[in-house]
């Protein structure tokens, strides 16, 4: 099965879970954005237009003019950057990512994770939440356990930062859409 990849599907769920977070916990101060999967900016060019955002950094690996090419995972396993919203819109797995910033929390950070459902099927992060690991286990029955392992992702590690509140918009059937407001553990 194809899945079609742009910034406009299901745009309204991914706008409606921003604001809410923007509108909780941004309302009063300068908004500061890391968008690690920019693609073609569709979200965070809606949100600049209706909100007052003092920065936004967007990157991606796939090269486009005007835009840094570089590996956002990258970006977050450093110590010192100051984005208080971390968007990670993957087509696939955004793991790797929030295992990267997780210990870098600086200061209260409101963190965006799509969660592909057609790349959980090969996600190693998955197989090994759900103690598979090189297990070969069918699509269908991985897909469904694939639910639990995001709890279980979503939450390991909470020693290195504490998870304020965590929602997930409706979304359709190719991705999970989270709002994830975490502090860092001092």
């Amino acid at each position: 099965m194809m899945v079609k990849k742009t910034d406009n599907d299901n745009l309204e769920s991914k706008l409606l879970l921003r604001r809410y977070f923007l509108d909780r916990y941004h309302a009063d101060g300068p908004i500061h954005v890391l968008d690690c999967c920019q693609g073609f900016g569709v979200i965070w060019n809606t949100l600049r237009a209706e909100r007052q955002i003092a920065s936004y950094w967007g990157l991606d690996v796939k090269p486009k003019k005007g835009r840094l090419q570089l590996s956002s995972v990258r970006v977050l396993e450093q110590p010192g950057w100051m984005q208080n919203v971390v968007d990670v819109d993957t087509y696939g797995s955004p793991w790797q990512h929030w295992n990267a910033l997780r210990p870098n929390i600086s200061q209260p950070t409101t963190v965006f994770l799509t969660v592909g459902q057609v790349q959980m099927n090969t996600a190693t992060e998955i197989t090994d939440a759900l103690g598979l690991g090189g297990m070969k286990v069918p699509r269908g029955i991985k897909r469904k356990l694939s639910d639990l392992a995001v709890s279980y992702l979503l939450t390991r590690g909470c020693d290195l930062c504490k998870i304020i509140e965590a929602a997930e918009t409706t979304a359709g059937t190719h991705a999970r859409y989270l709002g994830v407001r975490v502090e860092p553990e001092f």
